[in-house]
């Protein structure tokens, strides 16, 4: 089991359900707020926002975001200091919802840490930068780390640094594709992580829908991660993040799934009153005198289910009935029950 903050993260837990609000703020803290309360309402387990530090984290001016130079636009919209975190953190509490954050360096780790997070989320950008998760990993909080745009031998080696410094940790499939298309999701690798490194394994979610996550439950991830916007904010991830309605409807979908994923095989209450007439008796195929031999001849299956079981006229268990005198009359389709045997 791994425990961030009161939220519990295991095989036999539910699904613990993360929000990524990531920078759809756009930097205001009334924004912010705003969103962690719909993000409860929603019915999220975690609301997660996003730490940069874009001088330490990129060259400047080198990258081209969609919304324009991606240092530029972080600068706008990002909560870089401590201090802001900090609000968020405690604002989150007294809502009743569960703060987690990405670090996307190394120093933004260490201002979270000045923060007092519970854990560390870490996004599919950094799982190759191998001193970055080995600095965190040696903060001894509790790792969920995202797998997108990487291939195997990468995740190998992160998942090696990983345990080499005894870091719990969830692993997330992804697919960074900002929407991604379906027939690129591979969700078939959910269990095969699971089987091949032997740790809990959920799923992030960049699809407009909520189809995959509720796929991904199914396949045996712990964790699901979606983002989330309200639609009067415009935020740089609007366009593939879930409003408050359709994030609901997720959350609803995949607590319902989890009931249906039971492994026991037993007869409800309601089943068994469809059992009690849709199940097949041994009755009378034809007027039974007292005293005549009970046979396949005299002898059919039919509904309801109430007297002695059909299986009874089957060769495995016929000799319990079979050869035996009936006790009184029993006309026509009698039900039969085991005291008109004798």
């Amino acid at each position: 089991m791994i425990k961030i903050g009161h939220i519990k993260i295991s095989e036999k837990s539910p699904t613990v359900i993360i929000a990524e609000v990531a920078c759809e703020h756009r930097g205001s803290l009334s924004a912010a707020k705003r969103l962690i309360r719909a993000v409860k309402e929603a019915g999220a387990d975690i609301v997660k926002f996003q730490l940069h530090v874009p001088k330490e984290e990129m060259v400047p001016g080198k990258i081209k975001f969609w919304a324009g130079p991606m240092d530029e636009v972080l600068k706008e919209v990002n909560f870089d200091k401590a201090e802001e975190h900090k609000v968020l953190k405690n604002y989150c509490k007294k809502v009743g919802i569960q703060y987690l954050c990405t670090p996307f360096c190394s120093e933004a780790a260490d201002i979270l840490e000045k923060v007092g997070v519970d854990g560390y989320k870490i996004g599919s950008g950094e799982l190759t930068n191998l001193p970055m998760i080995r600095h965190i990993a040696q903060k001894k909080k509790p790792m969920i780390i995202s797998t997108g745009m990487s291939v195997f031998k990468e995740i190998v080696d992160t998942v090696r640094v990983l345990k080499e410094e005894k870091a719990d940790f969830v692993l997330m499939h992804c697919v960074s594709e900002y929407p991604a298309k379906y027939e690129h999701l591979s969700l078939g690798l959910i269990p095969f992580f699971k089987k091949k490194f032997n740790v809990m394994v959920g799923y992030s979610d960049h699809t407009t829908e909520i189809y995959p996550a509720v796929a991904a439950v199914v396949l045996g991830a712990k964790v699901i991660e979606k983002h989330f916007t309200l639609k009067d904010l415009r935020g740089p991830d609007s366009f593939f993040s879930l409003y408050p309605t359709q994030f609901r409807q997720m959350v609803n979908a995949i607590r319902n799934i989890e009931k249906a994923l039971g492994k026991e095989k037993r007869v409800s209450k309601e089943e068994q009153i469809v059992r009690n007439w849709a199940s097949h008796s041994v009755v009378a195929g034809r007027d039974i005198k007292k005293g005549d031999k009970l046979t396949l001849q005299n002898l059919m299956p039919k509904r309801p289910g109430s007297g002695i079981p059909a299986k009874f006229l089957d060769k495995k268990y016929s000799s319990k009935l079979l050869g035996k005198k009936a006790k009184r009359n029993l006309p026509k389709d009698t039900i039969l029950k085991w005291s008109d045997a004798k």
